[in-house]
């Protein structure tokens, strides 16, 4: 009787072992070693000159046609209508290709909330007299992957305007 106890015991663990071994999240894949950079470094806070500046990410190693949200990290002390203290603000986004490289332009209409928290008309036009550009100083730039949840950092700096 002894000896049935014995093989049951191990039939059982072997079973629970042979569960684990089986089991995928004990171990979720490694992510991707993801890359965004930005063009230009430095913006200059001019308006309306920043409106004519593209502002553009680029980034590889990203999954095939996955989509790469990119967000200003906000620092401290830097207020936006609508945006919780913490939170960190989307400004573009773009769709990596075969291959896992992606490109994404700033929009307009982000330069516009985002960088100069510019107020709207009630025929949905931007109000000139509102402009309360961010401070300037280097901002930590988030790309995050909508499907892998990679991410990747960079920084992009926002320059007072010169004088001329």
């Amino acid at each position: 009787m002894n000896s049935y106890r014995k093989l049951l015991v191990i039939f059982i663990l072997f079973l629970f072992a042979l569960s684990f071994s089986n089991c995928s999240t004990l171990f979720p894949p490694p992510k991707p070693k993801v890359t965004v950079a930005v063009t230009p470094e430095k913006v200059e806070l001019k308006f309306p000159d920043i409106m004519r500046v593209p502002i553009i990410f680029t980034g590889t190693g990203w999954a095939p046609k996955e989509m790469v949200v990119i967000d200003l990290v906000l620092p401290s002390g830097v207020e936006m209508r609508g945006v919780k203290p913490g939170e960190d603000v989307g400004i573009a986004f773009g769709l990596a290709d075969e291959a896992g490289n992606f490109k994404a332009e700033v929009p307009p209409t982000a330069k516009l909330n985002t960088i100069f928290r510019v107020g709207w008309t009630p025929i949905l036009a931007p109000d000139p007299k509102t402009l309360n550009p961010i401070p300037p100083g280097v901002y930590k730039i988030k790309a995050s992957g909508s499907d892998s949840g990679a991410e990747a950092t960079t920084t992009l700096e926002f320059v007072a305007p010169i004088k001329k």
